[in-house]
């Protein structure tokens, strides 16, 4: 998701300088597809005086599409007199704890499936439909942030400063978009978040109403990451958004997520099946024989098989975990030491398809890069919670607008003409791309040389720009025959 093609230099942004009308003139121009009254609502229940609410968002949310950082940025071009605004209404905007953000961010969501249904030439997409669930660290570097604390990096394996952002998306069959968030701190033993006393007692900290969104915020800080997982996919489920799967990793992949999950039903009774990988230490029971399920493998080396489509091994099972019912596959890809086990509550899904689904779990990952990256996830420097809510909120509302309009451009604008190109190429998701142009590549050349196929992958999503310029330069002639089409 490239926003520079939408965004224009600093230089070259004085014309979106002369009054705040220009700001909402574009504003309008990018929501046209969205209904924004319930927004609306929203914003005007959220402050009674003042400066009206719903101005004020269509400013802050136009700004990363005119390359203006922060409003510290906005306010330093000296245009306040323009805008009629003081930096204090956009902060106090900011830091207002009554403005229910999920609900907003629900709505944008929402009418993105609505949208799409309704716009889409493709009404029989058969790709499997998912909530994702992940979490991404978001470091920080001030001890006086509220609620601020150290939490543990899974990629460095060491405690970094900041907090963890939890996070469900969506995924259609085409595109991924954010549904819901909250932030997580960790406690600790000491329940002192890892700082000492007085780094704690300097933290800022305010008083908020106990029924507003903000207190309500505040209170998810401390709850269980998988429990709070638990209670999103149960909320979007109720919002009607349409799922076959639920994907995670091995963290989320325990009991008590299984279980739970296991007990939604669709309003047509059908339970909600579950795609995952498991940590090798649980203990399964195979045969009515428990086994640690890094064992299986060396046990079962009878029942190895081995997949041409992914060029890997693997071992097919039926196990129960904790009384629950599994199919589960041991997973050994070409280059890798160790066996990795997916799992799934879909008993009838082949080993095939069950990769297929899960690989759609990588498109979370992407979504976080995409937004630290373009979008200025984390870029908040305010020492306000609420702030940070705000902050991420708009920025998830942007990737949502981004990905409508990559939505219509790339995949459903395409001529007859080049119909055959469009389902080759446009219509490939970002993860079939990664498949389909770099897993030769991997098998040919990299698993000789011993390399991670998960390493391979992340490091593929954190360059995906060079990757698709490099992309570009050599098939030059597929993007000219794309614009002709066009």
């Amino acid at each position: 998701m490239q926003p520079n093609k939408y965004k224009n230099k600093i230089s070259d942004t004085s014309q979106y300088f002369k009054d705040s009308s220009t700001f909402l003139s574009i504003f309008s121009t990018m929501l046209k597809e969205f209904n924004l009254t319930k927004i609306n609502y929203v914003l005007s229940t959220s402050k009674k005086k003042g400066v009206d609410c719903k101005n004020i968002f269509q400013i802050l949310f136009v700004l990363p599409f005119v390359s203006i950082d922060n409003i510290k940025t906005l306010m330093g071009l000296g245009i306040s007199k323009e805008l009629h605004h003081r930096k204090d209404v956009y902060y106090d905007f900011m830091n207002n704890e009554r403005i229910n953000w999920r609900a907003i961010l629900c709505s944008f969501s929402s009418q993105f499936i609505q949208i799409v249904k309704k716009n889409s030439k493709d009404k029989n997409c058969k790709i499997s439909k998912c909530l994702i669930v992940d979490d991404s660290l978001l470091p920080k570097s001030g001890n006086k942030i509220e609620l601020i604390g150290k939490v543990y990096d899974h990629c460095c394996h060491t405690y970094k400063l900041g907090m963890k952002l939890l996070t469900l998306g969506y995924w259609d069959g085409k595109s991924f978009i954010p549904v819901d968030f909250s932030i997580h701190n960790e406690p600790g033993k000491n329940k002192v978040r890892g700082l000492k006393k007085k780094h704690i007692d300097a933290q800022f900290s305010k008083v908020r109403d106990i029924n507003s969104a903000g207190y309500k915020r505040i209170e998810e800080v401390a709850i269980d990451k998988i429990e709070m997982a638990i209670s999103m996919i149960k909320a979007a489920i109720k919002n009607k958004f349409p799922v076959d799967y639920i994907l995670a990793d091995s963290w989320f992949i325990t009991e008590k997520f299984i279980k739970e999950i296991q007990l939604i039903k669709l309003k047509n009774g059908i339970k909600i099946n579950i795609i995952g990988l498991m940590k090798s230490n649980r203990i399964l029971v195979v045969n009515k024989i428990k086994m640690k399920a890094s064992s299986i493998p060396e046990i079962k080396r009878k029942d190895i098989k081995y997949c041409n489509k992914f060029k890997c091994y693997f071992i097919p099972l039926t196990a129960e975990y904790k009384e629950i019912r599994l199919k589960v596959f041991w997973v050994k890809m070409k280059g890798q030491n160790s066996w990795k086990t997916l799992v799934t509550t879909d008993e009838k899904l082949s080993f095939i398809n069950a990769m297929k689904n899960y690989q759609i779990r990588w498109s979370i990952e992407v979504f976080f890069k995409d937004c630290k990256q373009n979008l200025g996830l984390n870029s908040c420097q305010s020492i306000d919670f609420d702030a940070y809510i705000a902050s991420i909120s708009i920025c998830f509302m942007n990737y949502i607008v981004l990905s409508l309009r990559k939505r219509f451009d790339d995949y459903e604008t395409i001529g007859g003409l080049f119909q055959q190109l469009k389902d080759d190429f446009l219509e490939a998701t970002i993860i079939e791309k990664i498949w389909t142009f770099l897993i030769d590549f991997y098998n040919s050349i990299l698993s000789e040389l011993g390399v991670d196929i998960d390493l391979f992958i992340s490091k593929i999503i954190e360059n995906e720009t060079f990757i698709n310029e490099k992309i570009k330069e050599n098939f030059e002639i597929l993007f000219s025959c794309k614009r002709s089409a066009a």
